[in-house]
């Protein structure tokens, strides 16, 4: 559990490292400083104003559910990622939290969740509370819930019931 963490870590800090580097390498240390103190500044500001809108779409949501728990993730997340320091983070986060490149991630952030949610949970029809997420379904199909009843059929009632036999008989 601590590897992996630490490899994502350690993949943010130079992923953040690199990009800040480029950035005083094209514009100089000073403009770079700007540069990531704006784009911080326009993050949280767009943090606040999605969430305000996410939290009146909650509220309205009878319509398309499975839309706005997709979204309200992804603002969600988005405004976590604004919040951390550092160019690309911010970057992404502001990019989920646009709501033309929110509309475009949706579809990837609910299979996504969905995966992720049927892993972990395990033999659990995830479609039948959150809406289809394609054409096709993804699970089994139809079923019927029945019982069953031992003793004969009334097609053959001659006909006699097989042994069943268990491991500790033989």
């Amino acid at each position: 559990m601590r590897r992996p963490f630490l490899r994502y870590a350690a993949l943010y800090v130079m992923a953040e490292l690199a990009a800040f580097a480029l950035l005083v390498w094209a514009v100089g240390l000073g403009w770079a400083l700007v540069v990531v103190a704006a784009v911080f500044l326009v993050g949280v500001l767009l943090a606040a104003t999605q969430l305000k809108g996410q939290v009146a779409a909650v509220r309205q949501a009878r319509r398309n559910p499975q839309g706005a728990v997709t979204d309200g993730v992804l603002v969600g997340i988005g405004s976590a990622l604004v919040l951390v320091p550092g160019i690309v983070s911010t970057a992404v986060g502001a990019l989920m939290l646009a709501p033309p490149t929110r509309t475009a991630m949706r579809p990837l952030a609910s299979t996504m969740l969905t995966r992720g949610l049927a892993r972990r949970v395990g033999a659990v029809n995830i479609n039948q509370f959150l809406g289809p997420i394609s054409r096709t379904p993804a699970g089994r199909g139809d079923y019927i819930d029945g019982e069953v009843v031992e003793g004969f059929t009334d097609s053959h009632p001659a006909r006699p019931r097989p042994a069943i036999v268990r491991p500790g008989d033989v």
